[in-house]
C-alpha cells in the first residue's frame, strides 16, 4: 500500500510519517492499526504463490518491517580486522621478556559478537629510556 487516506486526505507514506508526527493527537490509534493492516495484507497478497506456499526473502521482509515502523531482523556478519597499536611505557627486564609480555597482555573487546585472535605479532621493541 503506498497511500494512506486520513480524513478524506492521500498521503504517500512519507508524508504520513510526517502528517503523524506533526499531529499526533489527530490521528487515531485505530487509523494507524489499519494502515499497518493493509500494509501487511499487500505485503501477503503480492506474493507469488504456489500451491498454498511462498518464499520470502529477509530483505522482503525487512523492508515491510520498516514501512510499518518496526525494527529489521538483524543479521550476523564477520570480518578480518587490522589492527596496529602502540605500547609505551610498558616495564619489563628486558626485550625479549617485554615482547612475550606484552603480546600476553593485549586483550581486545567489542560490544557484541566474538573476536578471537588469528595473530598477533610484537614487532619493534625498543628501550624507551
Amino acid at each position: 500500500m503506498d497511500t494512506i487516506v486520513v480524513d478524506d486526505v492521500t498521503y504517500n507514506e512519507i508524508e504520513f510519517r510526517q502528517y503523524k508526527n506533526g499531529y499526533d493527537n489527530t490521528v487515531t490509534m485505530k487509523e494507524l492499526l489499519n494502515g499497518i493492516r493493509y500494509k501487511v495484507r499487500d505485503f501477503f497478497s503480492e506474493l507469488e504463490w504456489q500451491n498454498g506456499e511462498a518464499t520470502v526473502t529477509r530483505s522482503q521482509v525487512n523492508e515491510l518491517l520498516e514501512s510499518i515502523g518496526c525494527d529489521s531482523i538483524r543479521s550476523t556478519f564477520r570480518a578480518t580486522v587490522n589492527i596496529t597499536a602502540y605500547v609505551t611505557d610498558y616495564e619489563a627486564k628486558n626485550e625479549d621478556d617485554a615482547t612475550i609480555c606484552i603480546a600476553d597482555d593485549i586483550s581486545l573487546d567489542i560490544g557484541m559478537g566474538r573476536i578471537e585472535i588469528s595473530n598477533l605479532e610484537v614487532e619493534d621493541v625498543e628501550d624507551d629510556d
